[in-house]
């Protein structure tokens, strides 16, 4: 592409979002102090390179998802905003305390004005302090980790017999020296009952997980995209199931566009934790402000931005 095409094909991207309908040569001439001829020429270029499209014979251009990734790649490094902004959002996660991760979420959700997911995977698995064992009814057990830090991991159990009271509380006394989730494949029972708990036990709760914060799925609907079911299926399929493979690098942004959706993503490193911040919405997504929310959020997380 030439600058001009360039120029032309952002130009074209911005004015789609802000239109969210074909955009008319003549309107891209005019912003652009060009002749309609001359913008007329350049997007036969861009169309011919899978940039734009028109949908209708008589209606303008439109960028494809090719050209949205391709405007949004432009974008990068993103630019940050203001430092006080910063500033204010590491004082507000600092206060938070343990609740740092769903208050991120939603300042990701609030600035950038369209759904957040927030996810977290231990850099180490958290030591299970204690186990608490519930019976539920006839072979169920409700099993409930308490995990350094305080925080909370639940399982159910499903034994190859109804266990007893006795069972359980011997079972909760072997599980009372902190361990690794890890270590549970580990243990040893007193009787064949108890070594078919255990085996539960560390199949329920015996690898380290992950956590999900999930916010602003309201700022989704004042998008025209979410009155198709197939869009609002798809995104929300991203929310609940992330695209396989690992979280974005620690200060690097991440974009996919796939099937009329967009993910803008940062990766950062705060305390115990690795995470990633993913911002949700249509392909037509305003991607210079999702990017600078995402690319701050992940700085301030990652504590450039602390006292």
């Amino acid at each position: 592409m030439t600058e001009r095409q360039k120029r032309l094909l952002a130009r074209l991207v911005e004015r789609y979002v802000e239109a969210k309908r074909p955009i008319p040569s003549a309107v891209l001439a005019g912003d652009l102090g060009v002749s309609p001829a001359t913008v007329r020429y350049d997007l036969a270029d861009l169309e011919a390179l899978g940039l734009v499209e028109k949908p209708h014979a008589s209606a303008g251009r439109v960028p494809t998802e090719l050209g949205l990734r391709t405007y949004a790649l432009g974008l990068l490094p993103p630019k940050p905003l203001p430092e006080s902004t910063a500033r204010v959002l590491a004082d507000a996660l600092e206060r938070a305390g343990q609740d740092w991760p769903r208050l991120a979420a939603q300042m990701a959700a609030r600035l950038a004005r369209y759904p957040a997911v927030l996810r977290l995977l231990p850099l180490e698995s958290p030591k299970i302090l204690r186990v608490h064992l519930s019976p539920l009814s006839g072979r169920r057990v409700l099993a409930v980790a308490v995990l350094e830090g305080g925080r909370l991991r639940e399982g159910t159990l499903l034994l190859p017999f109804e266990p007893s009271e006795a069972l359980l509380a011997q079972a909760e006394e072997v599980l009372r020296h902190p361990r690794r989730p890890e270590e549970l494949a580990e243990l040893k029972g007193s009787s064949p009952q108890m070594d078919a708990l255990f085996r539960a036990l560390a199949g329920a709760l015996g690898t380290a997980r992950g956590e999900r914060f999930f916010e602003g799925i309201g700022e989704l609907f004042s998008e025209p995209e979410a009155s198709d079911p197939g869009f609002l299926r798809r995104l929300l399929a991203l929310a609940e199931e992330p695209a396989p493979g690992p979280l974005a690098p620690p200060g690097g942004v991440n974009l996919r566009l796939e099937g009329g959706t967009a993910a803008v993503q940062v990766g950062f490193l705060r305390a115990a934790w690795r995470g990633e911040v993913t911002l949700l919405g249509p392909g037509r997504m305003r991607y210079r402000d999702a990017l600078s929310v995402a690319y701050t959020l992940g700085s301030v997380l990652g504590g450039e931005h602390a006292d």
